[in-house]
């Protein structure tokens, strides 16, 4: 299991080899390396192409059809197994080694696992084709706690760490840190997730406030942003009307917001809706410096 490495400066830079299986690096995928100075590294995997320095990274996407599927044999009390029967899409070898797989709905529904470590070839689990049986083998100590029946419905997924790739614009799955650019294709290396760091800018930052993974640029970072969701409160109002006004943001864009409103007999203003991030905040601008170059951000991805 993944535990915590206080190492000596440089580690963060180093690279290590892949020998073919899920994991067969030196750490766990999500092993901690701290520094003297508090940076925080993951033990991370790339995914078959040279890591880019100063991005951000993603966690492999999830695959629709190995969500929500359906259990094809009872597992007991204590069974270390679970299987089901996939979507019309593949499974390759040992891809969810280090994973969780969890039961979503129905009988054992709210019990998640964790998948074995694959050190060996097919260790975790064995290729499944498209339509056919997935059987993952769990961790050494977990089991099966409520036995499931053919009407369970179970979701793998993909260790964070395993074969990540430059954040999509917007991300489609968790991110997994920044790249220290030194990791060639198939090698595992330290992914920073706290503390200093040189990362990718998009537009304009501002020290001292927040930034978010960028929806517009992949492996990038701009200023967290707000948008506005739009929505009825189901109040029974006597007038409505819309008044619109215009939002500029640091980069000199406006944009003009209809804003719905509606008065009550008490003369209450009530504005339908709320305000919501769209990407995650991945930490704090302490340099900033122009876009497309690259900024010093205070990293705390979760």
């Amino acid at each position: 299991m993944p535990r915590t490495f206080y190492g000596p400066w440089r580690e963060n830079y180093a690279d290590y080899a892949f020998e073919g299986n899920a994991n067969r690096g030196r750490f766990p995928l999500g092993h901690t390396l701290i520094l003297p100075d508090d940076r925080e590294y993951k033990f991370t995997l790339n995914d078959g192409t040279v890591e880019v320095a100063g991005n951000l990274y993603q966690s492999v996407a999830a695959v629709g059809d190995h969500n929500n599927t359906t259990a094809d044999v009872v597992r007991a009390i204590a069974a270390t197994a679970i299987s089901s029967t996939l979507g019309a899409t593949a499974a390759a070898v040992d891809i969810y080694a280090e994973g969780v797989v969890h039961v979503n709905d129905e009988v054992g529904e709210g019990y998640s696992y964790r998948i074995r470590r694959a050190m060996t070839a097919g260790a975790a689990h064995a290729a499944a084709a498209t339509s056919s049986v997935l059987t993952v083998n769990l961790e050494p100590g977990e089991s099966v706690q409520v036995a499931l029946t053919t009407a369970s419905n179970v979701t793998y997924t993909r260790n964070r760490y395993h074969r990540v790739l430059i954040a999509a614009a917007p991300p489609t799955a968790l991110l997994a840190g920044v790249s220290p650019g030194v990791a060639a294709l198939d090698r595992f290396y330290w992914s920073q997730v706290k503390g200093y760091a040189a990362v990718l800018v998009n537009l304009t930052l501002l020290a001292g406030l927040p930034v978010q993974k960028s929806i517009a640029v992949a492996g990038a970072v701009e200023t967290v942003k707000r948008r506005l969701q739009v929505a009825t409160t189901g109040s029974v109002m006597s007038v409505t009307f819309s008044q619109t006004g215009q939002v500029i943001d640091q980069d000199g864009n406006a944009t003009g917001v209809a804003v719905g409103l509606s008065i009550s007999t008490a003369t209450v203003f009530d504005i339908s809706g709320g305000i919501a991030n769209n990407s995650p905040v991945v930490g704090m601008c302490v340099k900033a410096n122009a876009s497309t170059e690259f900024a010093l951000i205070d990293l705390n991805i979760r």
